[in-house]
């Protein structure tokens, strides 16, 4: 049983192709912290089916002082 069991699982993953886990999703960078006007500024990317893209930047919050 344990022979006919590990032929089958061979079988079976040739026939049927591995599923890869790539999850969609969106998520906020920093692109830098500009001096002059102390702020960030970040864009929004998105990861869709394994590819990365992402938006141009814009003006988002303050930035925080460096320690």
């Amino acid at each position: 049983m344990g022979f006919m069991g590990t032929m089958g699982d061979k079988i079976l993953g040739r026939l049927v192709p591995k599923a890869v886990a790539q999850a969609d999703t969106t998520f906020q960078k920093i692109c830098y912290c500009s001096q002059r006007n102390s702020f960030y500024y970040r864009q929004t990317c998105h990861v869709v089916g394994g590819y990365t893209s992402c938006g141009t930047c814009y003006l988002s919050s303050p930035c925080r002082p460096s320690a």
